[in-house]
C-alpha cells in the first residue's frame, strides 16, 4: 500500500469534511435532509460501488475465495474488537450497561460508509467489492452479537436479522448472481453504475462534516474519560493489534490491507441508531462517532504508514 495514496485520499477526506462543516455552519440543515443524503449515500452510491466492482472483474474460484476469507476474517475481528472493548471497560473501571456500550464503540467501526468509499479509492473496484464483504460480516456482529449485548434481556431475536437485508446486501447477491451465471450488462448499465460510485465518497464525507456542524452547535457535555478510551481502543490499540495477528494469517497481502484499512476505521454510525433503539445514551454515540472520526484523519496514515512497512 503506497503511502502516498492514503496521504492523498485521507487529506482529501478531510477537505470535503471541512467543506460539510463550513455547509453545515453556513446553512440550516434539517434532519430530512441529512436522511435524504444518507438514503443517496447508502441505497444508490454503495451498491454501486459494489456493482461496479463486481462488472469490472472477472468472478472466478479464486476471487471467491478471497471474499469467503474477507468474510470470516471480519467476523473474527470484529469480535475480537468487542471482546477488547470489553475489556479495557473493565480494566478502566466501567462496568453494566457502560461497559457493553464501550466494547461496541470501541470495537466495531465504519466499515460500509466510509470504509468501503476509501477501499475503493486506495484499491480501486476489487477493493470496493471486498470491503463490502467486510461491511457484510460487520452487519452479522451487529444484529447479532451487538443487539444481545444492548438488549435488557440478553437475548437474540430473528427480527433483529430483519435489519441485514438491506441494499447493499441485495447487490451483493444479486452482482454476484448475474456474473456466476455469465449475463453481460449492456454498456449503459456498467457506465452508470461506474458514475454512481464516484458519488459514495465526496457525499459521505460532507455528511459527515455535517454531522461535525451539528455536534458542536448542540454544545453537549463530553465524557472526556469514556470517549478517550474507547477513541484508543478504536484507532490505535485494536488495529494494531490486528496488524500483529494479520501477520502470522497466511493470506494474500491485499485482503490483509484491505482487512486493516477496515478496522482502522472511526466508530460506526448505526452506534447512534442502535443505541436509541434499545434506551441507551445516544448522544454518546454521537460523541464517539464525531470524534473518532476526526481523529482517524491522522491514525489512518499512521496505521497505513506501519503496514506499508511490514508488508511490502
Amino acid at each position: 500500500m503506497d503511502i502516498s495514496t492514503v496521504l492523498s485520499a485521507v487529506s482529501m477526506m478531510a477537505i470535503i469534511i471541512l467543506l460539510g462543516v463550513i455547509i453545515g455552519i453556513s446553512f440550516s440543515v434539517t434532519e430530512e435532509s441529512k436522511r435524504l443524503l444518507t438514503t443517496i449515500i447508502l441505497n444508490i452510491a454503495v451498491p454501486s460501488i459494489i456493482l461496479n466492482g463486481i462488472f469490472t472483474m472477472e468472478i472466478n474460484d479464486q476471487l471467491l475465495s478471497k471474499m469467503i476469507t474477507l468474510f470470516l476474517l471480519s467476523i473474527l475481528f470484529n469480535t475480537i474488537g468487542i471482546g477488547l472493548g470489553w475489556m479495557s471497560a473493565i480494566v478502566f473501571g466501567f462496568r453494566s450497561v457502560k461497559s457493553r456500550k464501550l466494547a461496541i464503540l470501541a470495537g466495531l467501526g465504519n466499515t460500509g460508509f466510509i470504509g468501503i468509499p476509501v477501499c475503493t479509492s486506495l484499491f480501486g473496484p476489487s477493493g470496493g467489492l471486498l470491503a463490502a464483504i467486510f461491511d457484510a460480516g460487520l452487519d452479522v456482529i451487529i444484529f447479532t452479537l451487538v443487539t444481545v449485548l444492548l438488549n435488557k434481556d440478553g437475548k437474540f431475536s430473528l427480527r433483529s436479522l430483519k435489519a441485514m437485508i438491506n441494499i447493499p446486501i441485495f447487490a451483493i447477491v444479486i452482482g454476484l448472481t448475474i456474473a456466476m451465471i455469465g449475463y453481460k450488462p449492456p454498456i449503459l448499465v456498467k457506465n452508470l453504475a461506474a458514475t454512481l460510485s464516484d458519488l459514495a465518497a465526496p457525499l459521505a464525507m460532507l455528511y459527515i462534516g455535517l454531522l461535525i456542524s451539528a455536534f458542536f452547535k448542540e454544545k453537549k457535555e463530553l465524557p472526556i474519560r469514556f470517549i478517550s478510551i474507547s477513541l484508543m481502543m478504536k484507532l490505535l490499540v485494536f488495529p494494531l493489534i490486528i496488524l500483529a495477528v494479520l501477520q502470522w494469517i497466511p493470506v494474500a497481502n491485499e485482503l490483509k490491507l484491505i482487512a486493516l484499512v477496515e478496522v482502522s476505521m472511526p466508530t460506526f454510525m448505526i452506534a447512534t441508531v442502535l443505541f436509541a433503539r434499545y434506551g441507551h445514551d445516544e448522544g454518546t454515540a454521537v460523541m464517539a462517532t464525531v470524534y473518532s472520526t476526526m481523529c482517524s484523519l491522522l491514525t489512518i496514515p499512521l496505521i497505513a504508514y506501519m503496514a506499508s512497512i511490514i508488508f511490502n
